[in-house]
């Protein structure tokens, strides 16, 4: 498979190109520069690659939850990409993508800030490869309940919310991995399983999770009061 993968979920541009058992990768925090870095470093993977976008079997997108504006950058490039070349998009959650990259475990917990006080949620069993147990959460932190002990946490959510987590949260966890965040190479794992169908351009989803992502001047105030 010749695969493109990449994602702006984050303030990083994270790119990867897969060509057989070749595969070329960029990630970098770039902040608020997704469009103005994303073609020119794709450029750079697809001439490192030996390849052209026509070449490519698929496009592979982090479809979310995540930044709003990163979210609709990624989609936007990914779906522009592919109606160029007559490509089809395979869309993946950020949170399988951090799953994907954990030790294989019955207990994992993907756990990524959310902004606004909030975390988005999902809990998975690796073990035969990701398979995440019911939908991603939106929640508040302090709202975390775990049922048992032996859990592995991937993603940044509970340090940057450590304050904020129930009492016992912490106890009930064999090991944290705060530094796991979605990757362009891990969404190329994940696409390789045929466990995200491959969809036309004009269908791809973005998975927002939180319904509402700005309040009305009206809904900000009332809330200030």
């Amino acid at each position: 498979m010749k695969l493109l993968a990449l994602d702006t979920s984050t303030q990083d541009l994270s790119l990867a190109i897969q060509n057989g058992e070749q595969r070329v990768e960029f990630h970098e925090t770039v902040g608020q520069q997704h469009a103005e870095r994303a073609l020119p470093e794709l450029q750079k993977l697809l001439d490192a690659a030996g390849l052209k976008l026509g070449e490519l079997d698929a496009i592979v997108y982090g479809q979310g939850p995540g930044s709003f504006t990163g979210l609709r950058i990624g989609a936007g490039l990914a779906q522009g990409l592919a109606v160029s070349a007559s490509l089809p998009l395979i869309g993946i959650p950020t949170l399988d993508a951090v799953a994907a990259q954990a030790p294989a475990t019955e207990r994992l917990l993907v756990c990524l800030d959310a902004r606004m006080q909030e975390v988005y949620v999902g809990h998975y069993d690796t073990r035969h490869g990701v398979r995440r147990q019911g939908p991603i959460e939106l929640l508040d932190p302090a709202e975390l309940r775990l049922t048992e002990s032996g859990w592995i946490a991937a993603g940044n959510g509970l340090s940057i919310y450590a304050d904020r987590l129930p009492e016992n949260l912490t106890a009930q966890l064999a090991r944290q991995l705060p530094e796991l965040r979605p990757s362009a190479a891990a969404y190329l794992d994940l696409a390789g399983n045929g466990a995200y169908p491959s969809l036309d351009a004009s269908s791809a989803e973005l998975l927002y999770v939180r319904n509402k992502v700005a309040l009305t001047a009206r809904e900000q105030q009332a809330q200030r009061r």
